[in-house]
């Protein structure tokens, strides 16, 4: 329980470089910026979350879970490390040849060529990113340091350099530069701490095993995104720049929340309830019940002070000229809850569980969901019909998620 509580902190800390500091820059970055182009900051951001989806092809849960499994077996951690290495080497690869197909036979994107290609490397950094080593061996400090330590000198790069609305590039470029480096040090440290780790090249049929067998995860991960953050991608190709920027403010806030709240105990949780059921099944629920509550309430507390304040916290982080996401923000408050549930039925739950079917049926049709109720929503209502969307499609997987999760304890349990 004491390294539980020390990795929650570290993952806290991660997300507070992750997350809090952009919060520092973020005034200062629209305020330069401007709605219009920060909208397409979100809309080049988004689209290398895609594919960062597919070059870490849900590793993070299923390469961390093997290595817990494996506690002390150096040599199979090392044959899983290389592994997944290579898996994610040749994904980046893969998402390279993509992007540069992107780039020039789709408008939306060869119109800002020169943001797109700064904003890619950030997909590089994810493809190096040995994060589900030191997540499965329930030792966080490093990727936490790190990443304070990276983002604190980005943040500073920023505020340095970003002078007026034409360099609105430079902020996608110094992210992706710092996620580079962030893997480059880690990667490093890996290393250097596990004298015992060793990259050794695998077979192909290994590597092809491997991506077979976790294809429901990634599936899951990148159906998550595309329910996550569609609205942004449907906004970007339906309206204009000026309603993608402002429904991109309010939903960096909700997104903000969400990954504070939820990535710290997800990622130190996941490992320590996956062998609290191996272990002792009961406590295992136990557990999860009493985080469940914890979570819940700050959740509710956060969705409150999201919907009371949400003119200020508008005007405050975004500006005057913002103004007018307000009222989507507060639409989307109640998001905190429903991210809750749908965490520990699927992540906390589902997961763990094994039940990857399940946990894929879930993201597949909440991803299918995202499709249509976002073009209905945004044809509809505009920027207000994307806050529509996003708390539906919320309430829709977290139902869904608990409905599942009771039908894998029943299994289970038999």
């Amino acid at each position: 329980m004491q390294r539980l509580g020390r990795n929650i902190g570290f993952m806290g800390l991660s997300q507070a470089a992750n997350y809090l500091l952009p919060l520092v820059t973020l005034p200062f970055i629209t305020r330069i910026v401007g709605p219009d182009n920060y909208g397409l900051i979100e809309f080049a951001t988004v689209t290398v979350l895609y594919f960062s989806a597919l070059v870490t092809y849900g590793f993070t849960f299923t390469g961390t879970r093997k290595i817990a499994e494996l506690g002390e077996s150096h040599h199979r951690i090392s044959k899983v490390y290389s592994v997944v290495m290579q898996s994610k080497l040749l994904l980046l690869l893969i998402s390279t040849l993509l992007f540069v197909l992107l780039l020039f036979l789709v408008p939306e994107y060869s119109t800002e060529k020169k943001l797109m290609i700064f904003a890619f490397p950030f997909v590089i950094g994810w493809g190096l990113y040995p994060d589900f080593l030191f997540q499965g061996r329930q030792d966080l400090g490093v990727i936490a340091l790190a990443n304070l330590g990276i983002k604190t000198v980005g943040a500073i790069l920023i505020l340095s350099l970003l002078r007026e609305p034409a360099d609105y590039p430079l902020v996608v470029g110094i992210n992706s530069l710092t996620q580079i480096i962030a893997a480059a040090i880690t990667l490093w440290y890996a290393h250097y701490r596990y004298k015992w780790l060793r990259f050794q090249w695998q077979a192909w049929r290994m590597v092809k095993a491997y991506l077979k067998s976790g294809f429901y995860i990634f599936a899951s991960h990148f159906f998550t995104r595309v329910y996550t953050f569609g609205s942004i991608l449907f906004l970007g190709f339906i309206l204009a720049e000026r309603e993608l920027g402002l429904f991109a403010a309010a939903m960096k806030l909700i997104t903000v929340g969400q990954s504070f709240l939820f990535t710290p105990v997800g990622s130190s949780l996941y490992p320590h309830l996956a062998q609290k059921l191996k272990e002792n099944p009961a406590s295992y629920f136990k557990e999860r019940r009493r985080f469940l509550g914890y979570l819940l309430g700050l959740s509710a507390l956060l969705s409150i002070v999201l919907i009371i304040g949400q003119d200020f916290w508008v005007r405050l982080l975004f500006g005057a000229a913002y103004q007018e996401a307000a009222p989507a923000l507060a639409l989307m408050a109640p998001v905190m809850v429903f991210t809750a549930l749908s965490h520990f039925g699927m992540k906390q739950g589902l997961m763990v569980l094994k039940a990857d079917g399940w946990n894929f049926r879930i993201v597949l049709i909440t991803g299918l969901a995202s499709i249509a109720f976002n073009y209905f929503f945004i044809q509809w209502m505009g920027m207000i019909g994307a806050a529509w969307a996003k708390l539906a499609l919320e309430a829709l997987l977290a139902i869904l998620s608990l409905y599942y999760f009771q039908k894998a304890v029943q299994r289970f349990k038999r």
